[in-house]
């Protein structure tokens, strides 16, 4: 027998289990509640620097409080990576209200913004069963800019979505049932 040497209460406050399925798609106002800076390769021509953010819902009200995570891409040895991450983190800094990179990221923490969340694609990457490596999971797809007057009230869509799969949940449910031979392009045969 061991001992566990310290005193640990089962709380309803403690033991409250998370969600941690995907959001459904919809507007959303969020807020960065961590940061972390990663670097890889330092000092080398494959030097590579990454913001990870944890971003907390703050409305619509069912959902405040649920989680998902954010990575930009600041520098990289890839170009078109590099630009996409930098493209993305300057949206991310319009919508906070400001107009260039502060020198530390905790200081995008706890500044509302709003934005549209969706789901992300599968990776390429297959595991030996041909499921993807990595599920879909939640990004942002849209950032609303307050200086344009033109932010949404906070609300997911209608259609209700499972987890992983907003794709099937955005057809009409004429399209769900339409099956096309497979190999065939929509746009005709090349």
């Amino acid at each position: 027998m061991a001992k566990i040497g310290v005193r640990v209460e089962a709380t309803e406050e403690n033991t409250q289990q998370r969600d941690f399925t995907n959001l459904p798609n919809g507007d959303y106002a969020l807020e960065i509640s961590a940061s972390d800076i990663k670097e890889k390769n330092e000092g080398t021509r494959d030097h590579a620097i990454n913001l990870s953010v944890t971003i907390d819902v703050l409305a619509p009200e069912e959902l405040k409080g649920r989680k998902f995570f954010g990575n930009y891409n600041l520098q990289h040895p890839n170009s078109q990576v590099q630009e996409i991450g930098q493209r993305q983190f300057a949206c991310l800094l319009r919508a906070l209200g400001m107009n260039e990179a502060p020198e530390d990221s905790d200081e995008l923490q706890f500044i509302t913004f709003h934005a549209r969340v969706g789901m992300g694609k599968d990776s390429k990457d297959k595991n030996a069963d041909g499921t993807p490596k990595y599920a879909a999971r939640n990004e942002i797809k849209k950032y609303y800019y307050p200086d344009e007057g033109n932010v949404p009230e906070p609300k997911v869509d209608a259609a209700p979505v499972a987890a992983n799969d907003n794709r099937q949940a955005s057809r009409a449910p004429a399209q769900q049932q339409e099956s096309k031979p497979a190999g065939r392009r929509p746009w005709g045969s090349k």
